[in-house]
């Protein structure tokens, strides 16, 4: 038997679908009507569908440009009868609490320790998932797993940290523009990332956090004996997530270990970092070393 014309071309449009996924729109609505387009204007179609897979990829300069029509894409409006408040904005619950027994000085201590610590625990929970997407080179393979280790501790310690907030009657304020406007530690670089970058940037990040959460440790120590001791379990996993990036650059009495296999021949500079052997207290100086 032969097929009559307009369902042959109706055949065609289903078939040129495959091409463009666009066009299945208009073989759903020629079967709904009971007609079927012409041969030229199935050709013209298919012709368009081709020209689309095989376009040449865009200019990145233009990325931007095309994110702005996703995010403009939808005519949703978001609001709130609350206003955005201050960044951090930590309100503080008029319904029974435990009471800390320090006052509104203390309290306001122990909310700005543990405020400050779980927004640089989501920055460090951010920058490790970052890390981890985009590592490269010898280690890229270590690196990766370490930095999802690193991201998931971390994870649970903003949590703990956020809950604590709560018991103590505040609220706790993890947005991204708080991280973005109070975080001290900057935001990491962009693109891909090198193995050396990693380990030179956590080293220090984290060194930096410790150093934080080690000064809330002892603002909380007398207002929230409590607060301090969960800031003393924070401090404790981020020096040793800084003692595993430190340690793969440590430098021993058998290798300098600068790091300039990783590091296009030059060494990893890392901020205060000592020589081949060299005591803490022994000055870089020969000469103020004399007995």
């Amino acid at each position: 038997m032969t097929r009559s014309i307009p369902s042959l071309a109706f055949g065609l449009l289903l078939v040129s679908t495959a091409l463009s996924p666009a066009l299945s729109r208009d073989a759903t609505l020629a079967q709904a009507r009971g007609t079927a387009p012409s041969a030229s204007q199935i050709l013209a179609r298919v012709q368009v569908a081709q020209a689309d897979r095989t376009a040449p990829a865009a200019d990145p300069q233009t990325s931007g440009a095309r994110t702005d029509g996703v995010r403009q894409s939808s005519q949703t409006q978001v609001g709130s009868r609350q206003p955005t408040g201050a960044f951090p904005t930590n309100e503080i619950s008029r319904q029974p609490v435990i009471d800390l027994g320090a006052g509104e000085d203390g309290m306001k201590k122990d909310v700005a320790a543990l405020q400050q610590t779980l927004t640089e625990l989501q920055q460090l929970q951010l920058q490790t998932k970052q890390a981890h997407w985009n590592a490269s080179g010898t280690l890229y393979y270590p690196l990766h797993l370490l930095l999802q280790e690193h991201y998931e501790g971390l994870s649970k310690y903003a949590d703990t940290i956020a809950e604590r907030l709560l018991a103590v009657g505040a609220s706790a304020d993890g947005r991204a523009n708080t991280i973005v406007r109070t975080s001290g530690v900057p935001e990491i670089p962009g693109g891909f990332l090198d193995d050396a970058q990693i380990l030179a940037w956590f080293t220090n990040a984290y060194k930096r956090v410790g150093e934080e959460v080690n000064a809330a440790i002892k603002a909380t120590e007398k207002v929230d004996p409590t607060t301090s001791n969960l800031l003393q379990e924070v401090e404790h996993g981020i020096a040793k997530y800084q003692w595993q990036m430190r340690a793969q650059l440590q430098r021993t009495g058998t290798d300098p270990n600068t790091g300039w296999d990783l590091n296009d021949n030059k060494p990893i500079d890392l901020q205060g970092q000592l020589g081949t052997g060299q005591n803490p207290g022994q000055s870089q100086n020969p000469a103020q070393n004399k007995p």
